[in-house]
């Protein structure tokens, strides 16, 4: 394209020495086009090469990246070894903590600035005895996003999670996250699994300051019982708490297809809290009861089902495995003419679909697998958090992350005359809790649960 359209056009001389090759030389026969054959053919085979090397490197679940993330640091016996560098793993840890609490990433970034911080590259610098050109301060807010989103932070090697369209492009684009390989605990966690989850909860559903500047924890937990979307937070620089609000996000921008949900946010902040704390001192009381129904809720035909499922995988992966080796035999049998090629056709078509199927039924069976097991991991996790709180008298972000998944606002009823508005605290693991009445509560505390029917006191 150079050589040919754009340097002629331009009045572009263009000279290569070392392949005797001059535009302003007019020659019966050039070989340049032949010769930038070749070596296109050659840039293709080395790059298909390199590509084929670091896709075994990375199937076989060893570190890609030629530097290890900020928090750790190659072993010098063994270079494809992480170790955790503890003084850079302590401002890790400070990061997903700060998150947990309710900031942003840019809030993160200021915080860090503010309490001089170093940056990582400042960081790099001070332990290799240089100065950092520049303030080693100021950290953009991408780098703290790339902290709270590497799921290296937890002891797991995700492979190939970006790629080039082609060997000429130096643009990386994201692979989806089926391309990608994840290999589990492949070196030294910093933060326990439990707070990345909880991160990656908080920035799917990320608050953002409002006109004035101002932020309720509430925000990204509160769903509209009706169409499903967010509840807005709304405010002024002239409100006072007390008139802040919250309506659907849905009838705010296209009034009409959703009633408001209107909730004012001290109300809706005291019925939550108020509900929290009877949470809380009721499974601190009653751990035991509390688990045995959790449990029970479970549902003994899912219990049933999760046992089935295991012993149903394995037989169905050890047919997938004969499948294979049918395959083999029925492909050397029509080599050796023992039988024809449409018996061939017609057979292998036939265990391929097999195949298909068996595929398809363990991919479910371990989905059904997992998630029976990720209720009891789950329920567990609740109750270590549960155990944090002892009579809280205010309600922090980082406890209503711990405990809420989720809270859906009923629209107002009006019918009775008076208004009544419904909402439903979904907990962690086990949603809506129907904790005891005050006069059952009462009743608990002197004879633990009643079998029947007892008068408080």
């Amino acid at each position: 394209m150079y050589t040919d359209i754009v340097f002629p056009e331009n009045d572009v001389r263009f000279i290569a020495i070392n392949d005797n090759v001059d535009s302003a030389v007019q020659t019966d026969f050039d070989m340049t086009p032949i010769r930038n054959f070749f070596n296109e053919l050659y840039a293709r085979d080395t790059a298909k090469k390199i590509k084929s090397t670091f896709k075994m490197k990375g199937e076989s679940g060893k570190h890609l990246s030629s530097n290890p993330p900020f928090g750790y640091v190659k072993d010098e016996k063994d270079k494809d070894k992480w170790l955790v560098d503890e003084k850079a793993a302590e401002v890790v840890r400070y990061i997903f903590k700060l998150c947990e609490s309710g900031r942003g990433p840019l809030q993160i970034a200021k915080q860090l600035h503010n309490e001089e911080v170093f940056i990582p590259k400042a960081y790099y610098a001070q332990k290799k005895g240089k100065l950092y050109d520049g303030d080693p301060f100021k950290r953009a807010q991408s780098t703290v996003v790339r902290i709270l989103e590497n799921e290296a932070y937890i002891g797991h090697t995700v492979n190939f999670k970006t790629t080039s369209k082609n060997y000429k492009s130096k643009k990386r684009v994201d692979n989806p996250r089926d391309k990608q390989l994840v290999f589990l605990n492949t070196h030294p966690a910093i933060v326990s699994e439990s707070s990345f989850e909880n991160v990656q909860k908080i920035r799917a559903n990320r608050r953002r300051p409002t006109a004035a500047g101002k932020l309720s924890i509430l925000s990204g937990k509160l769903f509209c019982a009706d169409c499903g979307a967010k509840l807005h937070y709304c405010t002024a620089k002239g409100f006072n708490p007390s008139q802040d609000f919250f309506n659907c996000a849905n009838y705010r921008i296209n009034m009409g297809t959703c009633s408001a949900h209107y909730i004012r946010n001290v109300t809706l902040y005291n019925m939550v809290f108020a509900h929290i704390k009877k949470m809380l001192r009721y499974v601190q009381q009653f751990e035991e009861t509390f688990v045995r129904d959790q449990m029970h809720r479970m549902d003994k035909i899912l219990a049933m089902s999760i046992s089935k499922a295991k012993v149903d995988v394995v037989m169905l992966r050890r047919r997938d495995e004969d499948l294979n080796t049918l395959f083999k035999r029925l492909y050397e049998d029509m080599a050796a003419g023992r039988i024809t090629a449409e018996r061939f056709d017609l057979l292998s078509s036939e265990y391929e679909e097999e195949q298909k199927d068996l595929k398809m039924r363990i991919a479910e069976l371990d989905d059904l697998i997992e998630n029976g097991e990720t209720q009891t991991k789950d329920l567990k996790m609740l109750l270590i958090k549960v155990r944090k709180y002892t009579d809280p008298e205010t309600l922090t972000f980082e406890m209503l992350n711990d405990l809420v998944d989720k809270i859906i606002v009923h629209a107002p009823d009006k019918s009775s005359g008076d208004r009544k508005q419904k909402i439903e605290i979904y907990y962690n693991a086990v949603g809506i809790l129907n904790l005891p009445t005050a006069t059952e509560d009462d009743c608990i505390a002197l004879h633990g649960r009643c079998k029947g029917k007892k008068k408080a006191g």
